[in-house]
């Protein structure tokens, strides 16, 4: 079955092998059993019910929350010769009607799940053969999860109107008490759960106190390369504020909110998929099930409601593997206006959940941890790392100054504030303001008043939220929180208790303290040695084709595939098939053009080969060698790829494996060699490779030892 899944992945995807956990879950599905996969965006988990449906009798049922996603994948499957269709709102009675009289034509239907309130659907879906049934986005389920939708907890009538289908479940974001509400509320019998990490390590993750908006959006936007990206906001008013001014100083931008038509935020949409904006400014309506994987960066400038939403919005950026920058911008007023909205609700013990996922949401914000290991943390993940060279906390310099005193004279204030008052009249009493709510409550006289008159507002903001995170200080609940002592705030104003801080910068906007260029040469950049060239024309060819063919360019090839052939040059339909994301149908439809186009370039590499040549630019990321593997590519090609030797390959999987990384090795150590090779490790331990060598067959390779060796130094 293996050889026959593979077979059919290149035959009607392109792929040259499975991702980490595709294949786990399709063996799952071919077995009709019932799944639940908790996957990172960008792990293909699309693809782990799309090839099941393709090989499988019958149709699958596709239940998606937006009209959005169940275009594109159609359309992406269309241009794979794929059979499919969708229903929702924006199709006529009769094509509705139409598309279910011939159900059996099609491989794969997307609907919305409000299409099951509807008795005629349900029972022509069981007059029809169903393969199984999908349900993505599934911590839509959870009224414990970020994005609760009502329409979707009554999808528990799956089971019992189609007790003999297999129900399979995708998110990727859902924490443990999420994960158990959807296995609950799906009624699965005996599921496959398959959790993979939530780690994304080509995003880096930036967060910053806010100054002027303004100011920082457009310091980001021009560190930025090429490409799409998209600034989040909290509330409408702040979209079309940000959207009016960056169209004023000439941003080819669109945006999306609710408050907007139908006409309009499709229309933007799909601006935004097609290249023809490279900005979107949005709240969170926008976004869930988009399949756009060249969004280069993401902005936030307000704080999310909690950590699943900032994740599954970062998660939007870099879903093609390639390196992608997300910038988080918060103010304490965030967390005000966050609880202030929660109060709509009626159910108290939903209220309590809302106001805990800000919580934490807002100690992510203000922690000088590193951010990946906090977030990882959050979905019951373990980050090995020291430094994981992926965000801000990690990448800046990591000097720490003593705050005894600064700490002693703000708590000083709040004692004699009578802990009484919030963040912005704390700060206000320090810098040593009297404007009117100062004076009316006679807080100018006192002796704390304008202890800090010389520093930023955001400096003292930076040292309270710090204190607030080292629970020197609190801050309590409600509409309107303010700051008080804990029980270590006398110790800290005695002198028996040590303060340090970060140091940092605050003469400008902490956005600019550091150029996103030194970041990104800093950390382990995740890349492919291409012709920058010729992956320029390239795009415009599959631009150009993508504006005839009135689809998104991604749907033509992804920007790894064309930078792939930027350092292959293939020539002919064998090579060009080879490329990662080209299979038979793509070859048909496009291999001539994309050829034409490289042939010059082919030309030109076969001459500079007879010529003394520089040695390419090498990476080290490990980090990059362990992505290329999981996604197929053999060592030799991991080899041309990154320009390095096959023994230091070896190395970076060998000490992943050491780190806790569980990689699948088949491809490099057959079974039989690794249960020898373990055989010897075990009698003589793993000191030296020589005499485990001696000791082995000669077919057994120094390098297959030392990738066995990897998983017995980890135990």
């Amino acid at each position: 079955m293996s050889v026959v899944l593979e077979e059919k992945l290149k035959q009607y995807f392109g792929y040259n092998a499975f991702r980490q956990y595709q294949k786990e879950i399709i063996d799952a599905v071919m077995e009709k059993k019932d799944v639940l996969a908790i996957l990172p965006t960008g792990a293909g988990k699309s693809l782990c019910y799309q090839l099941p449906a393709v090989i499988l009798e019958g149709t699958a049922i596709v239940i998606s929350p937006l009209i959005s996603l169940m275009q594109d994948q159609v359309v992406s499957l269309f241009k794979n010769d794929i059979p499919a269709a969708f229903l929702n709102s924006s199709l006529y009675y009769q094509d509705i009607q139409n598309i279910l009289s011939k159900l059996s034509d099609y491989k794969l239907l997307y609907v919305a799940p409000e299409r099951f309130s509807d008795p005629q659907f349900l029972q022509r879906l069981k007059e029809s053969n169903i393969s199984f049934f999908v349900i993505d986005e599934a911590h839509c389920i959870s009224q414990w999860g970020h994005a609760f939708r009502s329409e979707y907890r009554k999808l528990m009538i799956l089971k019992e109107n189609f007790p003999q289908c297999p129900v399979i479940a995708l998110t990727a974001t859902a924490t443990q008490d999420v994960e158990k509400d959807i296995l609950s509320q799906l009624k699965m019998k005996n599921p496959i759960l398959v959790k993979g990490s939530f780690d994304r390590p080509n995003l880096t993750v930036s967060i910053t106190t806010k100054a002027n908006v303004n100011d920082q959006i457009f310091a980001f936007l021009k560190k930025q390369p090429q490409g799409s990206g998209i600034i989040y906001a909290s509330t409408r008013k702040a979209v079309d504020q940000t959207y009016e001014e960056l169209k004023f100083h000439g941003y080819s931008v669109q945006r999306y909110h609710a408050g907007l038509s139908d006409k309009d935020r499709s229309n933007a949409q799909h601006a935004f998929l097609h290249d023809q904006s490279s900005l979107m400014v949005a709240t969170v309506a926008f976004g869930m099930g988009i399949h756009k994987p060249d969004v280069r960066f993401i902005m936030h400038i307000n704080m999310p409601r909690s950590i699943e939403q900032y994740y599954q919005e970062i998660g939007r950026a870099g879903r093609d593997g390639l390196p992608a920058e997300c910038l988080m911008i918060y103010s304490s007023q965030d967390i005000v206006l966050y609880k202030k909205f929660h109060g709509e609700v009626t159910d108290p013990v939903v209220i309590g959940q809302m106001n805990q996922k800000a919580e934490q949401m807002y100690r992510l914000c203000i922690s000088n941890d590193c951010r990946r290991k906090e977030i990882l943390k959050y979905f019951g993940e373990r980050l090995a790392l020291l430094n994981c060279k992926g965000c801000d906390n990690c990448l800046e310099d990591s000097q720490e100054i003593e705050g005894l005193e600064i700490a002693q004279k703000i708590l000083s204030c709040v004692y004699r504030l009578r802990q009484n008052v919030g963040m912005r009249m704390l700060i206000d009493v320090l810098r040593g303001s009297k404007n009117q709510q100062v004076v009316s409550r006679n807080y100018h006289e006192l002796s704390t008043h304008g202890l800090f008159s010389n520093i930023s507002e955001q400096e003292i903001r930076f040292y309270i939220d710090s204190l607030l995170q080292m629970n020197v200080l609190m801050s309590t609940g409600g509409e309107y929180p303010v700051i008080k002592w804990t029980d270590q705030s006398r110790a800290v104003i005695d002198g028996q208790q040590p303060i340090y801080f970060k140091k940092r910068s605050f003469s400008k906007p902490a956005v600019e303290k550091k150029d996103a260029k030194q970041l990104l040469e800093q950390k382990e950049k995740v890349t492919l040695h291409y012709n920058q060239e010729l992956f320029e024309q390239l795009r415009a060819l599959r631009f150009s084709i993508a504006n005839l063919e009135n689809v998104p360019p991604y749907v033509i090839f992804s920007d790894r595939a064309l930078q792939e052939m930027a350092v292959f040059y293939p020539q002919n339909q064998q090579e060009f098939t080879r490329i990662n994301g080209v299979g038979p149908a793509k070859w048909i439809k496009y291999g001539e053009q994309f050829i034409e186009a490289l042939k010059p370039y082919a030309k030109q590499k076969q001459e500079v080969k007879r010529e003394p040549k520089e040695a390419l630019q090498r990476s080290q990321s490990k980090d990059e060698t362990i992505r290329l593997f999981q996604e197929g590519y053999s060592l030799e090609q991991i080899k041309e790829i990154r320009q390095l030797t096959v023994g230091t390959l070896v190395t970076h999987i060998a000490e992943a494996i050491e780190e806790g990384r569980d990689l699948d090795l088949t491809t490099l150590v057959s079974p039989e060699k690794k249960l020898m090779i373990q055989k010897v490790i075990e009698e003589i331990g793993f000191e030296k490779l020589t005499p485990i060598k001696e000791r082995l067959p000669e077919d057994i390779t120094y390098n297959e030892i030392r990738l066995v060796g990897a998983f017995y130094r980890r135990q």
